[in-house]
């Protein structure tokens, strides 16, 4: 029978860390299906859906703490219960992406709105870089969301005009 856990590490960035990390997995029987790394300032997280039997998990479990002193990460393991997870024919992907002047609070005003309309975030990237010419901080987000069946576009289309008017913020809703 086969086992999930997602595998989640943080430490300072430096060469070799994915290649560390995806040999402690592979050397316990572990096999990774999905991940996403990312650098954040200098600061390298991974996360990873590991897959395999219960021996493979129990020496993933078991050797946690050798990665974590010789790689000089925090990492730890979560177990993945995909029957948690709605179907995928209950949504609709979509995806959200939107930009402005930087401000604190433009995440959690959209977050919100979307979370009260029962639209999921499958994913959210979001990056700070300076505008062309003038060099003013320009935020910006893109989400790959699930909206449900149930939910009239329209609506979710007018909410986000809205929020997105009151915000400042210009932004594009297309489905996947």
């Amino acid at each position: 029978m086969t086992h999930h856990v997602v595998l989640t590490t943080i430490g300072e960035d430096r060469p070799g860390l994915v290649d560390e990390v995806s040999r402690f997995v592979f050397e316990r029987g572990g096999n990774i299906e999905d991940s996403r790394m990312v650098n954040l300032h200098g600061q390298f997280t991974i996360m990873m859906l590991v897959a395999g039997d219960e021996t493979a998990m129990g020496r993933l479990q078991d050797g946690l703490g050798v990665l974590n002193r010789e790689s000089r990460l925090h990492a730890e393991l979560h177990p993945a219960d995909f029957a948690a997870r709605p179907g995928a024919a209950d949504a609709l992907p979509y995806r959200l992406s939107a930009t402005a002047i930087d401000e604190p609070g433009l995440v959690q005003p959209l977050a919100h709105l979307l979370a009260e309309l029962g639209v999921n975030i499958e994913s959210m990237q979001t990056t700070l870089a300076e505008a062309p010419i003038t060099a003013a901080p320009v935020f910006a987000m893109e989400l790959v969301v699930s909206v449900p069946r149930a939910t009239p576009i329209g609506e979710l289309r007018a909410a986000l005009r809205d929020l997105c008017d009151r915000l400042n913020l210009d932004w594009q809703l297309a489905a996947l």
